[in-house]
């Protein structure tokens, strides 16, 4: 009796860090959703995965096995990957979600029945991508090409699945009868970031229409905290108050109980970005259409309204604006 051979499907990328993985969770979602019955690879190529690390207590809900930093050759007469053996694999689809050509003709040396790439404008793929010239975000872009492999009139309604011991811990220091906002002043790049006087003059806007301050604060922004408790002693910084889980989760399952959440465009914001509350984010010199999801709940406001690249051209009385209608 021939053994039943579970279907594979392998989706290739650059590799992951905090941002792209949280944006990526809902791929993983969508392609689980739509091939329930195939196993799930995850390939990268130099690149570290974030969904090994630091969010593998979510993915590994989903991908099955993960080959990272597989550093794939183009060349015929060197082997497919200098760190797995990859020659007799075979895969019924592979998904690259990169545009690289020299990494697409790598990829493709790794045997498969079907191959969809939209690299050099589809050449290499083997259904036919639909050219659009509009700007789209990068995880609708993936999404179109996962398309390709099994359509979907709707795509699922996704939310990040949040651990119910955890939820009930936060319920317990964030109160019902109270309404909480929070913020995430800090990001990686200072081009990036909104002022904190900026930040301060909200917080005192949010704190007279009796919003309690929840503050997020990175572990390189360490600096701001006694600053901020010494301004604002009544608001809460969350991660002080727990043990047992690691940041990012905290912050996820704390949107649960948020009423909004405004942050500049960093890794928090990412995190904040589960669909449980509303987010206003702010943008400075890189392209808010790029990196903001359709997604209701999502509110973006870029310097380059205001005819510039500096973050700090937004002014304060255009983020209370976006509060007042988003909170009405």
């Amino acid at each position: 009796m021939q053994r039943f051979m579970k279907k594979k499907i392998l989706v290739f990328s650059n590799g992951e860090k905090i941002g792209d993985g949280i944006i990526k969770l809902q791929l993983l979602h969508e392609i689980k959703t739509r091939l329930p019955d195939y196993k799930l690879y995850w390939l990268t190529n130099k690149g570290k995965t974030v969904y090994s690390s630091t969010l593998k207590f979510i993915a590994s809900n989903y991908i099955d096995e993960i080959l990272d930093q597989a550093d794939l050759s183009p060349f015929f007469w060197n082997k497919i990957s200098k760190k797995y053996n990859l020659e007799n694999d075979f895969f019924d689809y592979i998904l690259d979600t990169q545009k690289s050509v020299i990494r697409t003709i790598a990829l493709k040396r790794i045997k498969h029945k079907n191959f969809i790439s939209g690299s050099a404008n589809g050449f290499f793929s083997s259904k036919k991508i639909k050219s659009n010239k509009k700007r789209k975000y990068y995880l609708n872009y993936i999404l179109d090409l996962l398309d390709l492999i099994v359509s979907k009139k709707n795509r699922s309604d996704f939310k990040i699945p949040i651990s119910e011991n955890l939820e009930g811990i936060i319920s317990n220091i964030l109160l019902k009868h109270k309404s909480y906002v929070g913020i995430a002043p800090g990001a990686g790049e200072k081009n990036k970031i909104w002022s904190l006087e900026k930040y301060i003059e909200l917080c005192n806007y949010l704190q007279v229409n009796n919003k309690t301050i929840v503050f997020f604060i990175g572990p390189d922004e360490l600096y701001l905290k006694e600053k901020l408790k010494n301004i604002f002693p009544h608001s809460i910084f969350i991660e002080d108050h727990i043990t047992g889980f690691q940041n990012i989760e905290i912050i996820m399952a704390t949107t649960k109980y948020l009423q909004l959440a405004i942050s500049n465009d960093s890794g928090v914001s990412h995190m904040l970005s589960t669909g449980y509350c509303p987010l206003i984010k702010l943008f400075g010199p890189k392209d808010s259409t790029k990196f903001t999801p359709e997604n209701p709940n999502l509110f973006s406001i870029s310097s380059s309204d205001f005819n510039s690249k500096n973050i700090n051209k937004i002014p304060v009385s255009r983020v209370i604006e976006e509060i007042e209608k988003v909170l009405i």
